[in-house]
C-alpha cells in the first residue's frame, strides 16, 4: 500500500536536501557518505539497543 504525505519543512532543510541530491541519479542513495554502522553507533550513544531499523520501525508505526 502506497503512503503519500506532504509536510512543510524549514527552508534550510529544503536547501540542504537539494544540495545532497545535486548530481545524483534517482537510484542513488541520498546520504551516500553515511555508513549504517556509523549511524547505529551514534544512535546507541543516545539509547541502548537503538538502531536505524528500530527508529524507522517506530516512526512508521507512529505515523500510520
Amino acid at each position: 500500500m502506497r503512503y503519500h504525505n506532504t509536510i512543510d519543512v524549514d527552508p534550510r532543510v529544503h536547501k540542504a536536501m537539494w544540495k545532497f541530491l545535486n548530481g545524483k541519479a534517482p537510484k542513488d542513495d541520498v546520504f551516500d557518505l553515511i555508513k549504517a554502522q556509523d549511524l547505529n553507533e551514534y544512535l546507541k550513544e543516545m539509547m541502548d539497543d537503538l538502531s536505524a531499523k528500530v527508529f524507522r520501525t517506530y516512526n512508521a508505526s507512529w505515523t500510520l
